[in-house]
């Protein structure tokens, strides 16, 4: 179930199946966190270049006040540093 709804948006924008906030396991709204940020940095995309990690967080950070990602779980994988290994 993690997977399947690692495209979900807590605003009910997401896919495949539009869930919102309160059906979203935490598991996946830490994956689409992940997701969202691999896909903004990625240096192996041929359709893009990859995008620095300050410019990717403040996406996020976007994306978090609009209401599609959980605030203080983007804040959390910031904050963690794991992303600059």
């Amino acid at each position: 179930a993690w997977a399947l709804s690692h495209h979900e948006f807590l605003d009910g924008t997401g896919y495949p199946q539009g869930l919102k906030e309160g059906e979203i396991p935490l598991e996946a709204r830490i994956l689409t966190i992940l997701d969202v940020y691999d896909a903004l940095t990625a240096a192996d995309r041929p359709y893009k270049k990859a995008m620095p990690p300050e410019r990717a967080f403040n996406i996020l950070e976007e994306m978090a006040a609009e209401g599609k990602l959980d605030n203080l779980l983007v804040a959390a994988f910031k904050e963690s540093g794991i992303w600059e290994e």
